[in-house]
C-alpha cells in the first residue's frame, strides 16, 4: 500500500475582506505548515483608492504625536502597513493583532529594527504600565462587546506614561442608541457620541479629551456613518 504525504492547509486572506487592508500580495508558510496566500485587499464595489486613502488618512493623528524615540503602540495594528507610514517619525512602533496569521503578514512586511508586532487581544491586553507616548486604537473598540470596553480604557490608559496620547475611534450606531451594528456583523458595541465620551471620561479628565469626528461609507453598507475619533491626554504627574 502507497504512502501518501500529508499536506497542510491552505489560507487566503485580503481580497474581499472588508475588515483588515492588505496591501500586498504575499505567500508564506507558518511554523505548522500552514500556507497562506493573501492577496491586496479589492471589495468588489467600493473604490480602492479611496478605502486606501482612508485608511491611512486616519493614522495621520497618530503622527501628529509621534516624536523620534517615542514608544508608539498600534493596538488593533490589522496587517500592519501604518508602520510603514509611521517609521518615518523615529519612532519606536510596537503593533498588536488578534490575528495570528495577520501578524505574521504584518512581520514579513513591515518589521525592523524599531518595529516590532506581535499577539494582542483587546479583551485581555495585559500592558506594559506608564511604557507608550502614544497609543492608537483605531477601528478596535466597535469589535469587542460592551463588557470589555471599559476595562480596556483603563488598559490604555494605565499603558501611558505621564503626558501620553491615546487616539481611539468609534463609528456611531446608525440606529440612533449604543449596541450592536445591523449592517456589519463584526462591530459587536458602536457608540452614541455621548456613550463614547462618557466612556473616555472614566479614566480621562473631560477637559483632556478633544473629538474628531467625519462622515463616509463604512465598507460595509452603503449609508453614511458619522464616526469619532477621541485624542485622550494623560495628565502629568504632580511633583512632590
Amino acid at each position: 500500500m502507497g504512502k501518501f504525504k500529508q499536506t497542510k492547509r491552505i489560507l487566503y486572506l485580503g481580497g474581499k475582506d472588508g475588515e483588515r487592508l492588505y496591501l500586498n500580495d504575499l505567500k508564506f508558510k507558518m511554523a505548522d505548515g500552514t500556507r497562506v496566500r493573501v492577496k491586496k485587499t479589492m471589495i468588489p464595489g467600493k473604490n480602492s483608492k479611496d478605502l486606501i486613502a482612508r485608511s491611512k488618512g486616519r493614522y495621520a493623528l497618530l503622527g501628529l504625536f509621534s516624536r523620534p524615540g517615542y514608544r508608539v503602540l498600534d493596538f488593533p495594528c490589522g496587517s500592519g502597513y501604518v508602520a510603514d507610514f509611521l517609521k518615518e517619525f523615529g519612532i519606536k512602533y510596537e503593533g498588536k493583532e488578534c490575528d495570528k496569521i495577520t501578524v505574521e503578514y504584518a512581520k514579513r512586511m513591515y518589521g525592523g529594527s524599531n518595529t516590532h508586532f506581535s499577539f494582542g487581544d483587546l479583551c485581555s491586553s495585559k500592558l506594559k504600565i506608564k511604557y507608550y507616548d502614544t497609543i492608537g486604537c483605531i477601528e478596535g473598540l466597535e469589535h469587542i462587546d460592551k463588557e470589555y470596553q471599559e476595562p480596556l480604557i483603563a488598559e490604555l490608559y494605565s499603558a501611558l506614561k505621564p503626558g501620553g496620547t491615546l487616539i481611539i475611534s468609534s463609528p456611531e450606531n446608525t440606529e440612533g442608541v449604543s449596541g450592536s451594528s445591523k449592517v456589519n456583523p463584526y462591530h459587536k458595541w458602536e457608540l452614541t457620541k455621548n456613550d463614547f465620551l462618557n466612556l473616555l471620561y472614566t479614566k480621562f479628565k473631560s477637559e483632556e479629551v478633544v473629538i474628531v469626528s467625519y462622515k463616509v461609507v463604512l465598507s460595509y453598507g452603503a449609508q453614511l456613518t458619522t464616526c469619532f475619533f477621541g485624542i485622550c491626554h494623560k495628565e502629568y504627574e504632580k511633583e512632590k
